[in-house]
């Protein structure tokens, strides 16, 4: 059988103020066309389908929009919630919408059970807390004792059940979830955009997997294998910072055969295309002003990180707008910054970084610890709030 594998659209986030709406628009309908294109028998999104966990109604709607035309074309997807989601807003009607072939795992639920497709197991895991996993481990009469504030623990209690089913023996088994997973010690390549507790408080190692015959993971934005090539992250689709400009985003396919031999499982990635890029350029304000004009439109419309050289540049922000409307991020490598030991000194405006993002590291800064899950609700609650005030 085969699929395909993706992770953290971000629905709803927005880059230098500007709306990714028709660039993620443009990511659904290469993933439908790939799908269908590979006859794959489903497609996998590993979580952070949206950017909050109140998204704003554009990004809902999208995301219906895109579900209902798999759904009409007879495609599966499976997905699962990530730490950006509500997982319990994701998976509203969800038991009704599984009879179309949408599989959307919000929550641990009572008994994990896998989503069979053309022979395989699919084990859907949202993305889970220790404190959420006791809560259901109490529901199913098993001992979380040992859970602790461990995410690791906690996966692998999750994960030990599901080994100890029927099915898991039965057929071969695929893993969907969404953690920040790691293999002996070695992290993965991470990305600016990501939200990470501080230390190694989430890592999960690699080793809880033994025995799946894929993993398909969410969480970091850079496409890469971790351990093995069979335990794999997608990747983002979209570059969402200034620190992914140099990566190649893609999409993963992923077959797998049973032989004589056993399971044989191999992937291939397929580069996005985005209809905007985000890019680097470097020079003087006058050679990257000339070097702009050259440009076709549509280059002009990417988002840019400009690396000014100027010595006393002037009205950078607004001579760089004039030529590249989606200007992100401007930093400066120059005679000033290299004589302070620096070559590239503090952002003069980033504009990658959201809202919550900024409060997230303000609060950080302050206090000497990230937000706390109840504490981030209250914020986005209250950004949420003051957005509907806005546009009254």
């Amino acid at each position: 059988m085969r699929f395909v594998h993706t992770s953290d659209l971000h629905l709803g986030r927005r880059l230098a103020q500007m709306s990714l709406e028709e660039d993620m628009a443009k990511v659904l309908s290469d993933l439908k066309d790939l799908t269908v294109r590979t006859k794959a028998h489903a497609l996998i999104v590993a979580g952070d389908i949206y950017d909050s966990p109140n998204p704003p109604e554009t990004a809902v709607r999208q995301w219906d929009h895109f579900i209902t035309e798999m759904a009409d074309l007879g495609l599966a997807v499976l997905a699962v919630s990530g730490n950006h989601d509500s997982g319990a807003r994701l998976a509203v009607g969800a038991d009704l919408i599984a009879r179309t072939g949408i599989h959307l795992a919000g929550e641990l639920d009572d008994a994990i059970v896998p989503v069979v497709v053309d022979g395989v197991n699919f084990w859907l895991v949202p993305f889970v807390r220790p404190a959420e996993v006791r809560a259901w481990a109490e529901t199913q009469g098993i001992d979380a004792s040992g859970v602790g504030a461990s995410y690791d623990a906690a996966l692998n209690l999750v994960l030990s059940q599901i080994k100890k089913s029927q099915a898991f023996r039965e057929r071969p088994n695929v893993c969907v979830a969404h953690q920040f997973v790691t293999s002996s010690g070695t992290a993965p390549e991470r990305s600016d955009s990501e939200q990470l507790s501080l230390g190694t408080l989430d890592n999960v190692d690699a080793s809880a997997f033994a025995g799946f015959d894929y993993v398909a993971l969410g969480h970091i934005h850079r496409p890469q294998r971790i351990g093995a090539d069979t335990i794999r992250y997608a990747g983002s689709p979209l570059k969402l910072s200034s620190s992914e400009i140099s990566q190649t985003k893609s999409f993963c396919v992923v077959g797998i055969t049973e032989t004589a031999d056993g399971t044989q499982v191999k992937h291939r990635l397929i580069d996005v295309e985005p209809l905007r890029d985000f890019r680097k350029v470097t020079g003087t304000v006058d050679e990257l002003c000339k070097a702009a004009s050259l440009e076709a439109e549509a280059e002009r419309n990417d988002f840019i990180h400009a690396v000014v050289t100027d010595d006393d540049p002037l009205d950078v922000m607004a001579r760089l707008r004039q030529v590249w409307p989606n200007i992100a991020q401007v930093t400066f490598d120059n005679a000033t910054t290299r004589a302070a030991g620096a070559d590239i000194v503090a952002d003069e405006v980033d504009l990658t970084k959201d809202m919550l993002d900024l409060f997230s590291e303000f609060f950080e800064a302050q206090l000497g610890h990230a937000l706390a899950d109840d504490e981030r609700k209250l914020v986005v609650d209250a950004f949420e709030a003051a957005r509907e005030k806005e546009g009254e």
